[in-house]
């Protein structure tokens, strides 16, 4: 996958998650978030902590999940990348444009090759508190 192919559907999906966060409320902020799809593969790709505001896609497509981190931590996209390079990811590509940032990682797991791009933006209605995935599989 090109670098321009995968910002652009990071940024994409960083603008979806935009649009519905702006559709949400104060009352939702005590919520768990939403469930992640049935096929989704939590045990080779680890997530952040935090809320679940979207989660969508399957084995065939991939996957998009945004998460929100937990109040205070000013380093989401760092927390983000730690925690899958501790779990075997290796990054391939960093990238920022006009705020926005976006690192490719990759790992070889379970017979399957991942590819997981986590962004964040300052635009999001979140702020630059949530981490945008995308995740395919080859």
């Amino acid at each position: 996958m090109s670098r321009l192919v995968r910002f652009t559907v990071v940024l994409l999906t960083c603008t979806l998650a935009l649009v519905i966060g702006a559709c949400g409320s104060d009352e939702d902020s005590g919520l768990k978030g939403v469930a992640l799809p049935s096929d989704f593969p939590s045990d080779q790709v680890p997530l952040i902590d935090g809320t679940v505001l979207t989660a969508s896609g399957d084995a065939t497509k991939g996957w998009s999940v945004t998460v929100q981190a937990p109040a205070g931590d000013s380093g989401v996209l760092d927390t983000a990348v730690k925690k899958l390079t501790d779990a075997g990811y290796t990054e391939s590509q960093r990238t920022s444009q006009n705020g926005q940032s976006v690192v490719v990682l990759t790992a070889d797991k379970a017979g399957k090759t991942y590819w997981v791009s986590a962004g964040v933006t300052p635009a999001a209605a979140s702020g630059g508190s949530s981490v945008f995935y995308t995740i395919t599989t080859s």
